[in-house]
Protein backbone atom coordinates (compact mmCIF):
# COMPACT_ATOMS: atom_id res chain seq x y z
CA UNK A 1 0.00 0.00 0.00
CA UNK A 2 2.73 2.38 0.91
CA UNK A 3 4.60 1.34 -2.31
CA UNK A 4 1.42 2.34 -4.55
CA UNK A 5 1.51 5.84 -2.58
CA UNK A 6 4.78 6.51 -3.05
CA UNK A 7 4.41 5.35 -6.90
CA UNK A 8 1.65 8.06 -7.30
CA UNK A 9 3.52 11.20 -5.58
CA UNK A 10 6.69 10.17 -8.05
CA UNK A 11 4.30 10.45 -10.60
CA UNK A 12 2.51 13.32 -9.61
CA UNK A 13 6.09 14.96 -9.35
CA UNK A 14 7.22 14.04 -12.54
CA UNK A 15 3.54 15.79 -14.57
CA UNK A 16 4.08 19.01 -12.22
CA UNK A 17 7.94 19.71 -12.94
CA UNK A 18 9.92 20.16 -15.78
CA UNK A 19 11.55 17.17 -15.36
CA UNK A 20 14.94 18.62 -13.82
CA UNK A 21 14.76 15.25 -11.71
CA UNK A 22 14.06 12.60 -13.77
CA UNK A 23 16.95 10.44 -13.86
CA UNK A 24 19.05 10.00 -17.61
CA UNK A 25 17.95 6.86 -19.60
CA UNK A 26 20.55 7.50 -22.03
CA UNK A 27 23.66 5.09 -22.31
CA UNK A 28 26.77 5.65 -24.14
CA UNK A 29 29.57 3.18 -26.01
CA UNK A 30 33.25 3.17 -24.70
CA UNK A 31 34.48 5.76 -28.12
CA UNK A 32 31.38 7.78 -27.57
CA UNK A 33 31.71 8.73 -23.53
CA UNK A 34 35.14 10.97 -23.78
CA UNK A 35 33.46 13.09 -26.42
CA UNK A 36 29.89 13.52 -24.24
CA UNK A 37 32.03 14.36 -21.54
CA UNK A 38 34.16 17.05 -23.43
CA UNK A 39 31.36 18.50 -24.20
CA UNK A 40 29.27 18.48 -21.57
CA UNK A 41 32.35 20.51 -19.86
CA UNK A 42 32.14 22.85 -22.50
CA UNK A 43 28.42 23.30 -22.13
CA UNK A 44 28.82 23.75 -18.27
CA UNK A 45 31.50 26.27 -19.24
CA UNK A 46 29.42 28.27 -21.60
CA UNK A 47 26.47 28.58 -18.46
CA UNK A 48 28.78 30.12 -16.55
CA UNK A 49 29.45 33.10 -18.74
CA UNK A 50 27.27 35.95 -17.45
CA UNK A 51 26.15 34.11 -14.36
CA UNK A 52 26.85 37.66 -12.37
CA UNK A 53 25.00 39.22 -14.66
CA UNK A 54 22.82 42.27 -12.90
CA UNK A 55 19.86 41.93 -15.28
CA UNK A 56 20.55 45.67 -16.71
CA UNK A 57 21.74 46.19 -20.49
CA UNK A 58 25.07 48.02 -21.84
CA UNK A 59 23.16 50.64 -22.97
CA UNK A 60 21.79 51.42 -19.35
CA UNK A 61 24.90 52.76 -18.08
CA UNK A 62 24.54 56.40 -17.60
CA UNK A 63 27.34 58.03 -19.31
CA UNK A 64 25.75 61.34 -19.10
CA UNK A 65 23.35 61.35 -16.26
CA UNK A 66 21.81 64.94 -17.76
CA UNK A 67 21.30 63.70 -20.88
CA UNK A 68 19.37 60.87 -19.01
CA UNK A 69 17.30 62.75 -16.96
CA UNK A 70 16.21 64.86 -19.58
CA UNK A 71 15.17 62.27 -21.81
CA UNK A 72 13.20 60.71 -18.69
CA UNK A 73 11.51 64.21 -18.11
CA UNK A 74 10.66 64.08 -22.06
CA UNK A 75 12.17 67.72 -22.15
CA UNK A 76 14.05 67.89 -25.32
CA UNK A 77 14.12 71.66 -26.23
CA UNK A 78 16.59 71.47 -22.84
CA UNK A 79 18.14 68.58 -24.03
CA UNK A 80 18.96 70.07 -27.51
CA UNK A 81 20.53 73.41 -25.51
CA UNK A 82 22.47 71.03 -23.05
CA UNK A 83 23.67 69.30 -26.63
CA UNK A 84 24.29 72.84 -28.19
CA UNK A 85 26.39 74.23 -25.02
CA UNK A 86 28.60 70.81 -25.15
CA UNK A 87 29.63 71.03 -28.66
CA UNK A 88 30.52 74.47 -28.60
CA UNK A 89 32.70 74.46 -25.64
CA UNK A 90 34.03 70.97 -26.68
CA UNK A 91 34.88 72.78 -30.19
CA UNK A 92 36.37 75.92 -28.22
CA UNK A 93 38.97 73.73 -26.62
CA UNK A 94 39.79 71.66 -29.61
CA UNK A 95 43.23 72.61 -29.53
CA UNK A 96 42.84 73.68 -33.62
CA UNK A 97 46.19 75.34 -34.61
CA UNK A 98 46.50 78.00 -37.58
CA UNK A 99 49.60 75.75 -40.21
CA UNK A 100 49.77 72.98 -37.52
CA UNK A 101 52.42 72.43 -35.19
CA UNK A 102 56.24 71.07 -35.30
CA UNK A 103 56.54 67.80 -33.13
CA UNK A 104 58.96 67.89 -30.66
CA UNK A 105 61.16 64.80 -29.20
CA UNK A 106 58.72 64.70 -26.35
CA UNK A 107 55.75 64.15 -28.08
CA UNK A 108 57.37 61.17 -29.90
CA UNK A 109 58.22 61.11 -33.66
CA UNK A 110 57.08 58.36 -36.38
CA UNK A 111 60.06 58.75 -38.60
CA UNK A 112 58.07 56.35 -41.15
CA UNK A 113 55.60 53.97 -40.78
CA UNK A 114 57.85 51.12 -39.24
CA UNK A 115 60.37 53.27 -37.17
CA UNK A 116 58.92 55.10 -34.04
CA UNK A 117 61.48 57.47 -31.75
CA UNK A 118 59.82 57.57 -27.98
CA UNK A 119 59.83 60.43 -25.93
CA UNK A 120 63.04 58.42 -24.07
CA UNK A 121 64.80 58.33 -27.22
CA UNK A 122 64.36 55.04 -27.86
CA UNK A 123 63.91 53.66 -31.49
CA UNK A 124 61.43 50.87 -31.70
CA UNK A 125 61.23 48.71 -35.37
CA UNK A 126 58.20 47.07 -35.80
CA UNK A 127 58.35 43.43 -37.15
CA UNK A 128 57.35 43.04 -41.19
CA UNK A 129 54.02 41.47 -41.08
CA UNK A 130 51.08 40.79 -43.33
CA UNK A 131 49.05 44.16 -43.39
CA UNK A 132 45.12 43.42 -43.44
CA UNK A 133 44.06 46.94 -43.93
CA UNK A 134 45.48 50.09 -45.73
CA UNK A 135 47.88 52.61 -44.24
CA UNK A 136 46.55 56.04 -43.11
CA UNK A 137 48.87 57.96 -45.13
CA UNK A 138 47.96 55.83 -48.29
CA UNK A 139 45.19 57.85 -50.72
CA UNK A 140 42.89 56.08 -51.63
CA UNK A 141 42.66 54.79 -55.57
CA UNK A 142 39.94 54.97 -57.89
CA UNK A 143 39.74 53.18 -61.24
CA UNK A 144 38.98 54.33 -64.84
CA UNK A 145 36.94 51.98 -66.98
CA UNK A 146 39.25 52.19 -70.03
CA UNK A 147 37.31 52.74 -73.54
CA UNK A 148 36.04 49.68 -75.55
CA UNK A 149 37.86 48.76 -78.81
CA UNK A 150 34.90 50.12 -81.03
CA UNK A 151 35.24 53.52 -79.40
CA UNK A 152 39.16 54.23 -80.21
CA UNK A 153 39.92 56.74 -82.86
CA UNK A 154 42.34 54.19 -84.82
CA UNK A 155 43.52 57.13 -87.33
CA UNK A 156 45.13 58.72 -84.42
CA UNK A 157 47.78 57.11 -82.38
CA UNK A 158 46.58 55.20 -79.15
CA UNK A 159 47.92 57.00 -75.90
CA UNK A 160 48.63 54.37 -73.05
CA UNK A 161 47.61 55.93 -69.57
CA UNK A 162 46.93 54.28 -66.06
CA UNK A 163 43.46 53.04 -65.77
CA UNK A 164 43.81 54.16 -61.72
CA UNK A 165 44.76 56.75 -59.83
CA UNK A 166 44.59 58.23 -56.50
CA UNK A 167 41.66 60.57 -54.66
CA UNK A 168 42.56 63.56 -53.47
CA UNK A 169 41.65 64.25 -49.83
CA UNK A 170 39.82 66.89 -49.37
CA UNK A 171 40.87 70.13 -48.56
CA UNK A 172 38.86 71.71 -45.88
CA UNK A 173 41.95 74.85 -44.86
CA UNK A 174 41.22 76.73 -41.88
CA UNK A 175 38.03 75.35 -41.32
CA UNK A 176 39.18 73.85 -37.98
CA UNK A 177 40.46 76.85 -36.73
CA UNK A 178 37.84 79.21 -37.59
CA UNK A 179 35.27 76.72 -35.64
CA UNK A 180 37.16 76.86 -32.54
CA UNK A 181 37.39 80.46 -32.97
CA UNK A 182 33.85 80.95 -33.46
CA UNK A 183 33.23 78.72 -30.04
CA UNK A 184 35.55 80.89 -28.09
CA UNK A 185 33.53 83.82 -29.27
CA UNK A 186 30.33 82.01 -28.17
CA UNK A 187 31.17 80.28 -25.31
CA UNK A 188 32.40 83.73 -23.46
CA UNK A 189 28.75 85.38 -25.05
CA UNK A 190 27.21 82.35 -23.14
CA UNK A 191 29.29 82.10 -20.11
CA UNK A 192 28.38 85.95 -19.65
CA UNK A 193 24.86 86.13 -19.90
CA UNK A 194 25.03 82.61 -17.24
CA UNK A 195 26.82 84.53 -15.01
CA UNK A 196 27.05 82.26 -11.57
CA UNK A 197 25.15 79.86 -12.92
CA UNK A 198 27.98 78.75 -15.60
CA UNK A 199 30.17 76.58 -13.42
CA UNK A 200 26.89 74.16 -12.52
CA UNK A 201 25.65 74.31 -15.86
CA UNK A 202 28.83 72.86 -16.84
CA UNK A 203 29.31 70.91 -13.90
CA UNK A 204 26.40 69.22 -15.54
CA UNK A 205 26.91 69.23 -19.24
CA UNK A 206 30.59 68.82 -19.77
CA UNK A 207 31.79 67.29 -16.65
CA UNK A 208 29.07 64.59 -16.69
CA UNK A 209 27.53 65.29 -12.52
CA UNK A 210 24.30 64.59 -11.60
CA UNK A 211 21.50 66.77 -10.26
CA UNK A 212 22.46 66.02 -7.13
CA UNK A 213 25.83 66.75 -7.40
CA UNK A 214 25.22 69.94 -8.64
CA UNK A 215 22.94 70.74 -5.57
CA UNK A 216 25.95 69.53 -3.07
CA UNK A 217 28.51 72.16 -5.16
CA UNK A 218 25.62 74.89 -4.51
CA UNK A 219 25.77 73.86 -1.01
CA UNK A 220 23.11 71.52 -0.61
CA UNK A 221 23.64 68.77 1.84
CA UNK A 222 21.03 66.23 1.74
CA UNK A 223 20.15 64.44 -0.77
CA UNK A 224 16.17 65.29 -1.70
CA UNK A 225 17.30 68.99 -1.36
CA UNK A 226 20.54 68.53 -3.64
CA UNK A 227 18.41 66.66 -6.50
CA UNK A 228 15.45 69.75 -6.72
CA UNK A 229 18.06 72.27 -6.11
CA UNK A 230 20.54 71.10 -8.84
CA UNK A 231 17.45 70.69 -11.19
CA UNK A 232 15.98 73.84 -10.69
CA UNK A 233 19.66 75.68 -11.46
CA UNK A 234 20.64 72.98 -14.41
CA UNK A 235 16.81 74.20 -15.90
CA UNK A 236 17.31 77.71 -15.18
CA UNK A 237 20.43 77.68 -16.89
CA UNK A 238 19.31 75.85 -20.14
CA UNK A 239 16.68 78.07 -20.32
CA UNK A 240 19.05 80.67 -20.59
CA UNK A 241 21.24 79.06 -22.86
CA UNK A 242 18.15 77.93 -25.49
CA UNK A 243 17.09 81.43 -25.47
CA UNK A 244 20.42 82.66 -25.91
CA UNK A 245 21.16 80.62 -28.95
CA UNK A 246 17.38 81.12 -30.55
CA UNK A 247 16.51 78.04 -32.73
CA UNK A 248 18.77 75.18 -32.91
CA UNK A 249 18.68 73.20 -35.60
CA UNK A 250 20.41 69.78 -36.69
CA UNK A 251 22.93 70.88 -37.70
CA UNK A 252 23.69 73.30 -34.72
CA UNK A 253 24.12 69.70 -32.89
CA UNK A 254 26.21 67.44 -35.58
CA UNK A 255 29.92 66.51 -34.78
Amino acid sequence: MAKAANDNSRRQRALCGEGEDLPARMSYTEEERDGVHAQKSRLAKRAQIGKDWDGKAANDNIAWPLATALIREGNTELLKAAMAYRKIHTEAHSGAVLGGRTASIGDGIALDRYTYVSASGHVSYQKPRQRKSADVDIPARQYTVPPSYDSIDHSSEEVKVSNWSNIPKPYKGDEPVNRKIDAQSKLIELRHRLGVLAESLELAVVDGATYQSVGNASGVADRSGAISAGRAIVHMALIAVRDSLGNITRSDLAA
